[in-house]
């Protein structure tokens, strides 16, 4: 289970092997190390010493958010990554690296084209340009480097994210900056998860291929989740714009988009995506195919979204299921 630490003044601590969340000198709720995956810090709140050398005995990974409730740090962790020398020998493998990109991208811009198809009608002609933009890179992937690849959805990331923020705002009000904050946190949401689980498989987070380091951005982490981004961090951004944003908190009491975003969140995770799997162990799953790819047998397969459209009205955008397929135009 997680531990979230929202409200200003609150304080982690560590009693033994259990954690303390503490709030106005008031214990308001304990959770034992081993049940804990990870720990997100908002911005105004604290992890005492006792907290945080628990939290690196476990391997917890821990995020903090500063006061946009934005990517701020994380806690670093040693990997435990006892499959180092199956990573770096497919880190040099230009034939691995080529077909796991491009399966990854393909997935990915397949999921966004998909959730932009069932927006379309509402009359966003910047919605309709993304899809255009998509379908052309789609047809090009085959072709291009890696190198080509990462230039062309960063092009793809200009247009697409600009659709979702015009689509809410012409049909829900929403405003800019407070959609941009959403997507940010689902993000570093997504791949904190993604890191405890990359953790637990024993991998190593900074050896990916697609996302190249900087030092700090887990390229194998953002690698396997940029597929799952779609269905974990967009549609809950629209989930929670739609029917939050024009009336959150305003310091008189009422839940923050953040709060609102974090419990819809948890509640998409446990979702039942496909078969009797939820979103939180299809990612499991999904990472555990990737580990068992670096043995050079088994090519890498992405998820894939099987979409059946629900528009905003009395409905939430729900995607139903996904599939662990390789997309055709590269089988």
């Amino acid at each position: 289970m997680p531990i979230y630490l929202t409200q200003p003044g609150s304080i982690l601590k560590a009693k033994r092997q259990v954690f303390e969340v503490w709030y106005r000198q008031q214990l308001q709720h304990r959770l034992q190390a081993k049940l804990t995956s990870h720990i997100v810090v908002f911005q105004g709140c604290e992890l005492s010493g006792e907290a945080t050398a628990l939290a690196l005995s476990h391997s917890l990974p821990v995020l903090f958010l500063d006061a946009g409730d934005r990517y701020l740090g994380r806690l670093h962790l040693e990997p435990d990554a006892k499959y180092l020398p199956q990573q770096l020998q497919l880190a040099s493998d230009p034939q691995f690296l080529q077909s796991t990109s491009e399966r990854i991208v393909s997935a990915t811009l397949h999921n966004r084209r998909a959730l932009l198809l069932s927006l379309t009608s509402c009359g966003c002609p910047t919605v309709e340009i993304a899809c255009e933009a998509i379908e052309l890179f789609l047809d090009e992937i085959p072709t291009l480097p890696i190198e080509q690849l990462r230039r062309h959805l960063a092009a793809i990331n200009q247009v697409y994210y600009p659709a979702l923020r015009e689509w809410l705002w012409l049909n829900a009000g929403s405003k800019p900056a407070a959609v941009n904050n959403l997507l940010h946190l689902g993000q570093a949401l997504l791949e904190q998860v993604g890191l405890g689980m990359v953790l637990e498989m024993g991998l190593h987070p900074d050896i990916g291929g697609l996302h190249r380091s900087d030092g700090d951005n887990l390229p194998l982490v953002r690698d396997l989740m940029l597929e799952w981004s779609v269905v974990l961090v967009d549609v809950v951004t629209l989930q929670v714009a739609l029917s939050h944003l024009g009336d959150s908190s305003n310091g008189n009491g009422k839940t923050s988009p953040a709060i609102h975003f974090i419990t819809t969140w948890e509640q998409q995770l446990a979702t039942v995506a496909t078969g009797n799997k939820t979103y939180r162990q299809c990612l499991w799953h999904q990472i555990r195919h990737y580990q068992r790819c670096l043995w050079g047998n088994t090519p890498y397969r992405p998820a894939l979204l099987k979409w059946t459209p629900k528009l905003m009205s009395e409905t939430p955008i729900q995607p139903q299921t996904v599939t662990n397929l390789a997309a055709v135009s590269l089988v």
